[in-house]
This record gives structure tokens, C-alpha cells and sequence, in this order.
């Protein structure tokens, strides 16, 4: 049985690890304002507050850091991952952490239109999502090398399944519901994504937690295939047997393609994505729908 510490564990992906990490694991998860219900231990606390989680630090612990996804407001954003990010860090010095797994986000690599980005391809993110992600794990990197933390980074494609709620997919379902027309589809719906269904993604963070070694560490959590707009819009019209409207535009404001090569956790961490795009969709419309 491995001591977990979950942060930021009630948003879409957390809800979904927090289900399997009870179930072979002592959990313990900080929480800020929620409701949750789980067997795992829980405490208040914030990121932000070094004071608030200090003491729930245990030695030989595993630390899953999920906090720090993007919101609406850039400063929260910023300050939960390089502040926050901070203050974590600070608080595992000297205190024999087993390892902590940062969630971090492929778009860090940026534009990719020829191959799919491996984990040692130069970082040039275009967004202020991707470049405060490579900021912060570059902070990651440097107290793993200073101070001997163990760290594994795991670069995320774009997550999709049931139950998610934000995001252009999730968009793209939800008017079909309500009857309404896409959001806009930039440069002609030729954008591309990695696309990674949720249980495949939860997968590969368990097999990372089993997967013991020292340093720093960095993986690709991807399908390592991509998919336009279009593409995706073509996908959910088959599964729904409904006609999409969708309003086009030829401006590009972020990259028109983002990929990544998964081959360094499928020979390491043993991952191996299983759920087809099609099955994944099929999914999580039927949620919606339900």
C-alpha cells in the first residue's frame, strides 16, 4: 500500500484518480470549498498557504500535484503554479518524499505540424497556458537537481470522457442537447489535438506511481495521434446521427497543431492507450445524454 497525497483532486481528472487510488492506497486529499464525498482522509488547505499543508506531509509519501489547471482568471492560474508550486516544493525539502508527479500539459512543446513532440524537443508554447506550465516545471526541475526531490513530470494530451464539462469537445456535444450552434472553429476547423480518453490518462499516472526511480523524470501522456476539428465534428455527427451546425473562422489564435510521441512511457511505465477516439466518444456522448 502506497501513502498518496492528492492536490487538486475534485476536478475532472482527480474525481476520476481519487476513485482508483482508494482502492489499493492510504489517501489522504487536500481540499479548499467542496463537498466531497470520499473514503480518503481529507483536510482544508491551500496551495497558496504553505502553513495550511505542511503538517499533512507524511515521509515515504507519494505527492500528486493536480492543482494549477486554467481558469478563467490568468493571476489565480499563475500564482496556484509557480507560487503554489513553490510552496510545495519548499515544504518537501528534507522531508524524504517518495517522489512527486507533477500534471503538466503537452502543450508546453507548442507548434508541431511535422512529428510528434518527444519529451526532449525544445519548449516555444505560444499560449500563457503553455508557458507558464514550462516555467513552472522548470522550477520542478531545478529543486529535483538542487535538493535531490524525486519528480516525474507527465505532459497530458487534451483529456476527454464523461463527466467533463469544459473544453471544445464537451462544447461540440453540448449543442447538439441544446440545440445550438458549435463555438467557432478556427482556421477552418484544421486544427489539430491529441486526443486521450480519461481512463487512459488515469492509467498512466497510476503506472507512474509504481514506477520507482530517482531524479527527475519526464513522460508523454498522449495516443500520440492527432485529430482536427473537423475530424472530431465528423466522429460525434456518426455516433449522434445528428447534423452539426458549426460557424467557421480562418484566424488561428493559438497552434494549429499540438502532438505528442508516447513511446518513452510505453516501453518505461509499461502504457499503452486503449480506448479507441470512437469508443472514447461514444462515451462520453452517451453521458450527456443520460
Amino acid at each position: 500500500m502506497t501513502n498518496i497525497l492528492l492536490l487538486g483532486g475534485t476536478g475532472f481528472i482527480g474525481k476520476s484518480l481519487l476513485q482508483q487510488l482508494e482502492k489499493k492506497n492510504s489517501v489522504k486529499i487536500m481540499i479548499h470549498n467542496s463537498n466531497l464525498q470520499t473514503n480518503a482522509e481529507k483536510f482544508k488547505g491551500n496551495i497558496l498557504k504553505k502553513d495550511s499543508f505542511f503538517n499533512e506531509i507524511r515521509e515515504n509519501e507519494t505527492i500528486i500535484n493536480l492543482s494549477g489547471q486554467l481558469t478563467a482568471n490568468e493571476s489565480d492560474y499563475i500564482n496556484t503554479n509557480i507560487l503554489g508550486g513553490l510552496n510545495l516544493l519548499d515544504s518537501c525539502i528534507g522531508k524524504k518524499t517518495s517522489q512527486i508527479i507533477l500534471i503538466s500539459t503537452i502543450n508546453v512543446y507548442g507548434e508541431n505540424l511535422q512529428q510528434p513532440s518527444k519529451e526532449n524537443d525544445p519548449l516555444k508554447p505560444k499560449t500563457t497556458y503553455g508557458v507558464i506550465k514550462m516555467i513552472t516545471e522548470q522550477m520542478y526541475e531545478y529543486f529535483s537537481k538542487m535538493y535531490g526531490v524525486n519528480i516525474t513530470i507527465l505532459r497530458l494530451a487534451d483529456i476527454y470522457g464523461p463527466s467533463k464539462n469544459n473544453g471544445f469537445l464537451s462544447k461540440i456535444i453540448k449543442s447538439i442537447k441544446e440545440k445550438t450552434i458549435v463555438p467557432v472553429c478556427y482556421n477552418q476547423g484544421k486544427q489539430q489535438r491529441d486526443m486521450l480518453y480519461i481512463d487512459d490518462a488515469i492509467d498512466c499516472i497510476l503506472k507512474t506511481i509504481n514506477y520507482k526511480r530517482d531524479g527527475f523524470n519526464i513522460f508523454n501522456v498522449s495516443s500520440g495521434k492527432r485529430y482536427s476539428i473537423n475530424e472530431l465534428i465528423s466522429f460525434i455527427e456518426k455516433i449522434s446521427k445528428t447534423k452539426i451546425t458549426a460557424k467557421y473562422s480562418l484566424e488561428i489564435p493559438d497552434e494549429n497543431c499540438i502532438w505528442a510521441d508516447n513511446r518513452k512511457a510505453k516501453k518505461l511505465l509499461k502504457f499503452e492507450p486503449k480506448i479507441d477516439i470512437e469508443t472514447g466518444l461514444k462515451s462520453t456522448i452517451n453521458q450527456f445524454f443520460n
